[in-house]
């Protein structure tokens, strides 16, 4: 026989219907182990309602609001002592990174000096490079059109990466769904 229904029926605050009430008056008149849990639920009940409310002491409010103020300012403070810990913890391995790409260059600086002075001459190659490009064709296109022609490529580029995020973001939500 299932119980399960009978039992919580029994330790249900919610009203029964007359059907319901019915079938378990029957129920409980024919087994044992459901009436033990009516009379012990209705003893934890009474006992429940004849106990006395204390109330609590004169200020306990006020003390409690004061213990959870202190509480969550100590909180804080651990918090902001953390913070400054963990900033301490990431300049130390920083200036640690540092130091030793320092190390390293102070031992063997030719090596960094070259490739300095490489990048420099790179760009100054480019700058001279673009500076013939935009000569030759100064006499045939006018600067405005360079110019529009620049920002037109630049805004048509922008527009494509944002259109492929908005994309991208608005399948990704549908997939989850």
């Amino acid at each position: 026989m299932n119980h399960q229904p009978f039992r919580d029926w029994l330790l249900s605050d919610e009203k029964l219907s007359g059907d319901q009430d019915h079938e378990l008056q029957e129920h409980i008149s024919s087994c044992d182990s459901c009436k033990q849990i009516k009379s012990a639920w209705l003893e934890v009940d009474s006992t429940l309602h004849k106990s006395p409310q204390f109330e609590p002491a004169p200020g306990f409010t006020i003390r409690w609001q004061a213990h959870l103020a202190e509480y969550l300012e100590r909180k804080q403070k651990n918090r902001g002592w953390m913070m400054i810990g963990l900033n301490t913890v990431i300049i130390i391995a920083l200036l640690g990174l540092v130091a030793s790409q320092l190390w390293s260059l102070l031992q063997t600086p030719g090596p960094f000096i070259v490739a300095w002075f490489t990048r420099i001459l790179s760009l100054v190659t480019i700058y001279y490079t673009l500076q013939d490009l935009f000569s030759s064709f100064s006499g045939s296109i006018p600067l405005f059109t360079l110019v529009a022609l620049f920002f037109l490529v630049g805004f048509t580029s922008f527009m494509s990466v944002l259109w492929l995020a908005t994309y991208r973001k608005l399948s990704f939500a549908r997939r989850i769904i």
